[in-house]
């Protein structure tokens, strides 16, 4: 070949609700090579915990999909599934408790359980694995994982050794909790793109309850219950649990698996990142682009496209930002950060035209990137 190839790595993560991390690659892929020849494209797509998380790491790990019937957040049977390579188990939370499963006037977190995420565990222990990656974004649940862990085989009593249900309103009336055997060599690694705790103004009742449909007075209850749940399984597990990092995630889920089990929380970003193998892809590109549906503050927390800056940064490659909403404050993140939006547009015209415009402004970006290079040879 007489033209030394632009090489571009392209690792965005998914645009929530119009284009996943995977059909973005493509398409920023097809607009640098109508462009010219002259690029060389690698698609890497990333995730952090949420959206198509367990789908990033089943092709990473080139795991084969198993089928299951589970129960959705409120308990009706429904089709899910796991992915399998090797000895370990991905498995998505909200394949099973996830919000996307229930319609909008069914959401209600006093009455939704993590009870099909436990089935899905328990399938994945069946078919001896022994290691579980959980994504735990997108979750319906504010229950603590206790009807996780129903599923699991544990059972709950109150005061008067009444027996409760895993669900979220219950959580205030635990007394007591009697555990099956336990298997001592099962790992597992609870995937987490945010690091609120259990409690408080920033915890799981508190800030995501409204976003499953909780009022402010299922909010106190479930703070309230929160509470309870965490005490008791600190005094089960003599660990502290309700102040860690990521605590607060998928309304508290983690919790469960740290006390009983031989669990951790994981940065999702980063835990991903090394499963892609993402230093050696990034030592390869010229210029890396990255991105997602909106670039703000948060982006700066835990989320992928700051873990692909900071890997691009470290290897001295130029890192551009791509997203469907930008604001300034994330800007020294970057290289260069850029929009999709072309002007004021509504944000659903938005998500219906994403893959238009992403096209659109990728394919500006690779003739001006490849004007530069012309030029500088």
């Amino acid at each position: 070949m007489s033209k030394k190839q632009i090489k571009i790595l392209v690792a965005p993560n998914s645009m929530k609700g119009s284009l996943n991390a995977f059909d973005f690659a493509d398409v920023v892929e097809k607009a640098f090579l109508k462009v010219s020849n002259d690029f060389s494209v690698r698609k890497v797509p990333v995730a952090d915990g949420g959206d198509f998380t367990g789908e990033v790491l089943c092709r990473a790990l080139n795991a084969e999909v198993i089928k299951a019937e589970v129960h959705d957040p409120l308990g009706r049977k429904v089709k899910s599934k796991f992915a399998k390579a090797g000895k370990t188990a991905i498995i998505e939370m909200a394949d099973a408790s996830g919000i996307k499963l229930l319609k909008t006037d069914e959401l209600n977190p006093l009455k939704t359980s993590s009870f099909g995420t436990g089935q899905l565990i328990q399938e994945a222990l069946d078919s001896g694995c022994s290691e579980i990656f959980l994504g735990v974004g997108g979750s319906a649940t504010v229950d603590g994982g206790m009807g996780m862990l129903e599923a699991l085989g544990f059972q709950f009593f109150d005061k008067k050794l009444l027996e409760l249900k895993g669900i979220g309103e219950n959580l205030e009336y635990v007394a007591e909790i009697r555990k099956p055997l336990l298997p001592n060599d099962i790992s597992i690694k609870i995937i987490c793109d945010v690091d609120n705790p259990l409690l408080g103004e920033n915890g799981a009742a508190t800030v995501f309850g409204p976003q499953k449909g909780a009022t402010s007075k299922m909010v106190t209850q479930l703070e309230k219950g929160l509470a309870n749940w965490a005490e008791i399984l600190e005094n089960e597990s003599g660990k502290e649990l309700a102040n860690l990092k990521g605590a607060g995630a998928a309304g508290g889920i983690a919790l469960p698996l740290l006390a009983y089990y031989r669990a951790e929380i994981v940065p999702g970003a980063s835990f991903i990142l090394s499963q892609l193998n993402f230093e050696r892809q990034v030592e390869w590109a010229d210029l890396v682009i990255t991105g997602e549906g909106k670039l703000d503050s948060q982006t700066l927390h835990n989320k992928a496209p700051k873990a692909v800056a900071d890997a691009a940064r470290k290897a001295g490659k130029p890192v551009i930002a791509i997203g469907g909403t930008v604001q300034k404050e994330i800007s020294n993140a970057f290289d260069g950060v850029f929009s999709i939006t072309p002007g004021p547009v509504s944000l659903e015209e938005s998500m219906q035209h994403s893959p238009e415009m992403l096209f659109n402004l990728s394919f500006e970006l690779a003739k001006l990137i490849h004007s530069v290079h012309i030029k500088l040879k």
